[in-house]
C-alpha cells in the first residue's frame, strides 16, 4: 500500500536575480514495509526534496500526500499537525535544543504529539539507540555519532508511520550505524516506512530500493558510489616536511560533568606531532576523538594533570584563527555572511598582515566550489557547507589543521575530491593535517592511524589491520 506519493515536484531558489533550479519535476511513491535509499551527489536536491516532502518548503509544483493526506499548499498549523501524526524529520544536524538534556528534548517531542506513558517511551527510546546512559547529557557534551542517535529517538518518539532522515549516519562509526539500521529494520517489519537520503554504502545495500537524484530530477537507474571519474588525482608522494614538533602532549587528560556523572574523555593520553605529518584519528562515536581534537587546538583546556605545548609555533600570534586550522562536524558557517565572506572571516579576524592567507577565491577553487561564492549557506547543501568550512578553514594557511569527520555528509566520488585537496593543501605549505573520521577509506589516505577507544590511544599503524 503507498504511503507516500510526491507527484511531480518543482522547487525554484532566486539568487542575485539568477534562478537555481533545485527540483525539476521529481517523483517518487514508498509504501508501507518500505525502507527507501535516495542517493546523489552533494548538491543534487536531496535535502530540498526532504524537505519539501516534510512540509518544512513548499514546493513551487507539484503535490506531496502522506497516508492520503495532502500535505502540499496548506496552512502551517495544518502541516505541522500532519508532521506530528505522520512523519519522524531527522535533518543532518540541529536536531536537538541545546537548552534541554537528551530525555528532555524526547519529552518535548512526546507532549507535542499527546503521547500517554511519557517516561516508559522515553526509556524505552533511549535503550533503542544505546543512550541510556546518556538520560541527563545535554547536546553540547555528545559526541557526533551519539548527537545522531540523540537525534533519530526525538524522530522516532511519536511512532511516526513515516520517517525522513536526512544523512543519518554521516557521522557515526560502523557499529552505531548498525544499530541505528537495526532500528529501522524493526520499524519496516512492522509496517512503518523510512526515506533516507545517503551516501552510505551500507544503507543502500540493506534498503527495500535505491532511488536516485540527478540535478533534481529522480532517475530510474541506481547512480554508482564509486569514486572513478573524479577529477583531482592524489598528490604525490614527495611532501614537504620539516620533521620538527610543532604540538606535544603529555598525560593529556580532560573529564566532563554530565548530571551527577563525570565523564573520562580523553585519559594519560602522549604524542607529538611534527610539521607535515597526516594523521587519521579513527574511533567509534564517543570514543574521544572530538575533544582530542579541541585540545590540540587550544579550544578546551586540559585538566590539571597534564600539559600541552605549542612549541612550534610564534608565541606572538593567537592560535586561532592564524596558526590552527579547525574544521568542525557541522560546518558553523555564519547565516547572514556569503560564502566569499565567511571564507574571508579568518583573515579579517587575525587583522594585520594577511600577506601569508590564501586569496579567499583561490581557497574555494581548491575545493572546486567557487561558483558558489555568492551563495548564503541556507541556499547550499550540506556537501557545500562542508567544503565552505574547510576553505574557510585553508584561508589563513595554518601550521595545523585540524578536520572533525570532514567529508562525513558528501559522497564518495566528492569526498575523495575533497581530501585530495586537504592532501594537495598542506603539502604546499608543509601543514600538519589531524582528520577525526569513521571512513577507512578517508584514513587510509593518511600516512598514519591512530586509534582511539575510551579516551585512550591504543593503537597507532601504516595499514587498517593493524589497528
Amino acid at each position: 500500500m503507498t504511503l507516500l506519493v510526491a507527484d511531480d515536484l518543482y522547487r525554484f531558489f532566486h539568487v542575485d536575480g539568477a534562478e537555481v533550479r533545485a527540483l525539476r519535476g521529481a517523483s517518487l511513491l514508498v509504501g508501507r514495509g518500505e525502507t527507501v535509499a535516495l542517493v546523489g551527489a552533494s548538491g543534487s536536491g536531496k535535502s530540498t526534496l526532504m524537505a519539501c516532502i516534510a512540509g518544512l518548503d513548499d514546493p513551487d509544483g507539484g503535490l506531496v500526500t502522506i497516508d492520503g493526506v495532502r500535505m502540499t499548499r496548506r496552512p502551517e498549523d495544518e502541516r505541522a499537525a500532519l508532521r506530528a501524526h505522520s512523519i519522524g524529520y531527522l535533518a543532518q544536524s540541529r536536531n536537538l535544543f541545546s537548552h534541554l538534556s537528551v530525555s528532555e528534548n524526547i519529552r518535548l517531542q512526546l507532549k507535542l504529539g499527546g503521547a500517554s506513558h511519557v517516561e516508559e517511551r522515553i526509556d524505552e527510546l533511549l535503550a533503542l539507540v544505546g543512550l541510556s546512559n546518556h538520560r541527563d547529557a545535554p547536546p553540547q557534551t555528545l559526541s557526533g555519532g551519539e548527537a545522531a542517535r540523540a537525534g533519530l529517538a526525538v524522530a522516532l518518539a511519536n511512532d511516526p508511520i513515516l520517517l525522513l532522515a536526512d544523512e543519518p549516519t554521516a557521522e557515526v562509526d560502523e557499529e552505531t550505524e548498525r544499530m541505528i539500521l537495526d532500528a529501522l529494520e524493526q520499524r519496516r517489519r512492522d509496517g512503518a516506512a523510512a526515506l533516507i537520503a545517503t551516501h552510505s554504502r551500507t544503507i543502500a545495500a540493506r534498503a527495500s530500493r535505491i532511488v536516485g537524484i540527478v540535478d533534481g530530477r529522480i532517475v530510474a537507474k541506481e547512480p554508482s558510489v564509486s569514486t572513478k571519474g573524479s577529477r583531482q588525482t592524489e598528490p604525490t608522494s614527495e611532501k614537504q616536511r620539516d620533521g620538527r614538533i610543532i604540538l606535544s602532549a603529555h598525560d593529556l587528560s580532560r573529564k566532563f560533568t554530565s548530571g551527577r556523572r563525570s565523564v573520562a574523555a580523553v585519559t594519560s593520553i602522549d604524542f607529538n606531532i611534527r610539521g607535515g605529518q597526516r594523521i587519521a584519528l579513527v574511533g567509534r562515536s564517543g570514543s574521544g576523538k572530538s575533544t582530542l581534537l579541541s585540545l590540540m587546538a587550544g579550544l578546551i583546556d586540559p585538566d590539571r594533570s597534564g600539559s600541552i605545548e605549542w612549541s612550534g609555533f610564534d608565541e606572538t600570534r593567537p592560535l586561532q584563527p592564524h596558526q590552527i586550522g579547525m574544521v568542525f562536524q557541522s560546518p558553523s558557517l555564519l547565516p547572514t555572511l556569503n560564502v566569499i565572506e565567511n571564507v574571508r572571516l579568518p583573515i579579517e579576524l587575525i587583522g594585520g598582515d594577511a600577506s601569508d592567507c590564501f586569496d579567499p577565491m583561490q581557497a574555494l577553487r581548491c575545493l572546486s566550489i567557487a561558483e558558489l561564492a555568492e551563495k548564503l549557506p541556507d541556499q547550499l547543501s550540506g556537501g557545500q557547507m562542508q567544503r565552505v568550512a574547510i576553505a574557510r578553514a585553508l584561508v589563513t594557511r595554518p601550521k595545523l589543521l585540524l578536520a572533525d569527520e570532514p567529508t562525513g555528509q558528501l559522497d564518495q566520488a566528492t569526498a575523495h575530491d575533497v581530501v585530495v585537496a586537504l592532501l594537495t593543501a598542506v603539502a604546499s605549505t608543509g601543514a600538519a593535517l589531524v582528520v577525526a573520521t569513521h571512513d577507512w577509506i578517508v584514513a587510509e589516505k593518511m600516512d598514519e592511524q591512530w586509534a582511539i577507544d575510551r579516551g585512550r590511544l591504543v593503537a597507532r599503524a601504516n595499514d587498517r589491520g593493524a589497528i
